[in-house]
């Protein structure tokens, strides 16, 4: 088998070398076209072609014959006389001109890079048309998933991109068409070619996609600067050449292996074994990935409530909380028409409690707790109210924090630690509960049952869910 050429947009890894060791012999001062040229990821010495099965062509190397082009660059004496004749071969050999280029350059603090002096943001220039595709960097943290209807190639693509943990942040992509000034002052022409994405975000922008040119011709990937390109190298030969230059593929004598005629029956039977595995396995992944797109749905509204909620979002996500845990649950400000006592009574096995909930930004104030105290001194006053054995304090403490950073207990002075007769529950001790699905623990946070902690669970199977003995039909 041969190695397949492929133009690449840079000069080679030992020009870069010869390049680097002049500029560092320069005195200064140093023009900064010289002193900050940066050799790209994809001239990296390290990079091995070889067992790629790839032959890198860098620039002034004849790409005629190229079966690909990475990184290429537009710009005259550049690489562009390089990158058009790689694509006129393309085209002569009624093939796809397939491209790989970067978007995305970040400096060492974060921050975008220019891609060179001609460029004012980090645009990649097409080349074949005057359209170009602008990058704009988006927030950290972003979760991006795949777009819908991908090729197994394109599929794969995004998936590697997605699941590779060299890019750090992603950069929004848009197909811009040139601007033109004339008689009628300045206008903004048509794009050209249709831009797909393979990558996007929650909003649906491309973050990774490709490009295809409006007479057919070319297939150009648009992928984060900071991708691994051992990563691209790979997929090209596992997948992108083989889906749309397979011609490049037999010229290698690289279908030899691949090509069903050609199998031994041993080769196509560990094929259809190994074929029917990535089907299994990408059924399940879409299955898992459902899934736990549906938990996380569920789960963030309670999650972002309990963690950092204030008011009545607090209080919802306290009550469907105790609720999960069997709980029978009356939000008294419906019920009393204001507010006029506690958030919430909770009722278990004919016992009930009054549940005052609070937020606090800072450190949780002593005065918070002191309005359950006096909201139970009233209950008894109010008409038609039912016995409370007590109450129970929740304090959602130093929400403007990160629930690791903040401190366990909301308290610590002894004096008042001393006088507390009603149990307080943070909500980080009640979030924990619930996302370990721990009823048990959940009920005990507001019904202490002594050593015996397993009568209270007793009760509450005994205690009929028909007839509770609160509810929010019922008359206060």
């Amino acid at each position: 088998m041969e190695l397949i050429p492929v133009h690449v947009g840079s000069i080679s890894p030992e020009a870069w070398s010869r390049t680097e060791a002049r500029a560092a012999e320069l005195r200064p001062p140093i023009a900064p076209w010289v002193r900050d040229r940066k050799r790209p990821l994809i001239a990296r010495a390290d990079i091995d072609w070889d067992s790629a099965g790839l032959m890198p062509h860098w620039i002034q190397a004849d790409s005629v014959e190229c079966a690909a082009a990475l990184d290429p660059v537009v710009y005259y004496a550049q690489g562009a006389e390089e990158f058009t004749r790689f694509r006129d071969g393309a085209k002569g050999r009624g093939e796809t001109a397939l491209v790989v280029s970067t978007a995305g350059i970040l400096n060492e603090d974060g921050t975008p890079e220019p891609r060179s002096l001609f460029d004012g943001d980090d645009s990649v220039m097409l080349g074949s048309v005057d359209s170009y595709i602008a990058g704009e960097l988006l927030p950290a943290g972003g979760k991006v998933g795949l777009a819908a209807d991908l090729s197994e190639a394109d599929k794969d693509l995004a998936r590697r991109l997605q699941n590779t943990s060299s890019i750090k942040r992603w950069w929004r992509l848009s197909l811009v068409g040139p601007s033109k000034e004339d008689w009628g002052g300045h206008r903004q022409l048509p794009a050209e070619g249709t831009l797909v994405p393979i990558l996007e975000t929650e909003l649906h922008e491309p973050v990774a996609a490709v490009w295809l040119s409006p007479d057919g011709v070319e297939r150009r990937y648009i992928v984060p600067a900071q991708t691994p390109w051992p990563l691209i190298l790979d997929w090209l030969m596992a997948q992108a050449l083989p889906a749309y230059v397979p011609e490049a593929m037999r010229r290698a004598r690289r279908h030899l292996s691949t090509d069903v005629d050609l199998m031994t029956n041993r080769e196509r039977e560990l094929h259809a074994a190994l074929a029917a595995l990535k089907s299994h396995y990408r059924d399940q992944e879409s299955k898992l990935s459902g899934e736990l797109a549906s938990a996380e749905q569920e789960a963030s509204s309670t999650r972002d409530g309990l963690l950092y909620g204030t008011g009545d979002q607090l209080v919802a996500a306290v009550r469907t909380v105790l609720e999960s845990a069997g709980l029978t649950v009356v939000n008294l400000d419906d019920v009393l028409g204001g507010t006029k006592n506690a958030d919430l009574l909770v009722t278990s096995a004919n016992r009930s409690r009054l549940v005052e909930v609070k937020s606090a930004g800072g450190k949780a104030t002593e005065r918070a707790y002191d309005d359950l105290v006096r909201h139970l001194t009233a209950w008894p006053h109010l008409t038609d109210s039912v016995p409370v054995e007590g109450g129970a304090f929740v304090i959602n403490h130093e929400y403007k924090r990160v629930p690791g950073d903040r401190e366990h207990q909301p308290y610590q002075r002894p004096e008042f630690l001393q006088a507390v007769t009603e149990p307080i529950v943070t909500t980080l001790d009640l979030f924990d509960a619930w996302r370990q699905e721990d009823s048990h623990r959940i009920r005990s946070l507001f019904f202490r049952t002594g050593p015996d902690a397993g009568q209270l669970e007793n009760a509450d199977r005994a205690a009929s869910p028909e007839s509770p003995p609160c509810s929010t039909s019922q008359t206060i």
